[in-house]
């Protein structure tokens, strides 16, 4: 089956050496354009002292639970495949629906001689995000041109790092990212975030970008957190409630879903930020505690 699809897809696309071209001019114009300083998000210009709806909420929770997802498909399909395919273990990642089906897909950068290709699809991977497990994979003719929805993706993704590579004082790589498609307009929206070290989770270090449709343009970058918090993640749950706040904006971010989907059993986790306080669950779901009488002062160090 995943053969006959990739028959499908792989006819009339663009060839290698214009898919690599096209990613390149994307990276350098975003080069051009981040050559402002890094800032952080602005504080909201209406009532931010007003409680938060519950649709808010969830939109937060829902976003943060796709990122969580996507960076699960990404690490548990490159676990099964790199075992016995070493070039996945380095290999750039993007995750693509395609007709309901979640497809993992692993570029790697050909450089070597003048006959260099720039990035090839290496592997194509089903992931089924209920069952957890890696599906059936594909292994292409490297000299054959991905699918276009592939391309667009990692195009995408390309930006976005050099994007916030080019702005001072923004995330470092290593990232833990994700992009995805709009579902309404053809842009596409990164995630990138600081990885944090083993036994910790960290709340921060991260930014959200927009990306025009053809992948190549950084419309807008937006740093979701003023500062860096990290936490110790407990080997069992339940010991108890673990803690950051925010000194700039009023709402969680979907990152900070994210990271406590990743670490569960740091929930439940408080979040204070200048006139509220949440409480995010193992799950990813937001509960609205009430109005903090006493905004969190800035950490000392880590923005």
């Amino acid at each position: 089956m995943i053969r006959d699809r990739w028959e499908a897809f792989k006819n009339g696309l663009d060839s290698p050496a214009m898919i690599e071209r096209r990613i390149a001019l994307g990276a350098a114009a975003c080069l051009v354009a981040a050559t402002l300083p890094w800032t952080a998000a602005a504080p909201a210009p209406a009532d931010t002292a007003a409680r938060p709806s519950e649709a808010d909420l969830q939109a937060i929770t829902d976003t943060g639970r796709r990122i969580a997802a996507y960076h699960e498909a990404v690490g548990r399909t490159r676990a099964a495949l790199a075992g016995e395919h070493a070039d996945v273990k380095e290999a750039r990642a993007v995750v693509a629906d395609r007709n309901g089906v979640t497809h993992v897909y692993f570029f790697k950068k050909d450089e070597s001689g003048p006959q260099a290709r720039g990035w090839v699809l290496i592997a194509d991977a089903i992931y089924q995000p209920r069952a957890g497990e890696v599906g059936a994979t594909v292994f292409p003719d490297r000299a054959k041109a991905p699918p276009a929805d592939a391309v667009t993706h990692l195009r995408a993704l390309e930006a976005g790092r050099a994007g916030a590579t080019a702005r001072p004082g923004g995330p470092t790589g290593p990232w833990d990212e994700a992009v995805f498609k709009e579902k309404a307009g053809a842009a596409y929206v990164v995630y990138l975030q600081s990885q944090s070290a083993p036994g910790s989770a960290r709340f921060g270090a991260d930014v959200r970008l927009r990306i025009s449709g053809d992948g190549m343009q950084v419309g807008e970058m937006t740093p979701l957190h003023g500062e860096t918090s990290t936490v110790p993640v407990p080997a069992r749950p339940g010991a108890s409630p673990t803690l950051h706040s925010h000194t700039q904006g009023d709402l969680p971010t979907e990152t900070d879903v994210a990271v406590v989907l990743e670490h569960p059993t740091i929930a439940p986790h408080l979040l204070l930020t200048p006139h509220h306080m949440f409480r995010i669950e193992a799950d990813g779901r937001l509960s609205y505690l009430g109005p903090n009488a006493v905004p969190p002062a800035a950490p000392g160090g880590g923005r």
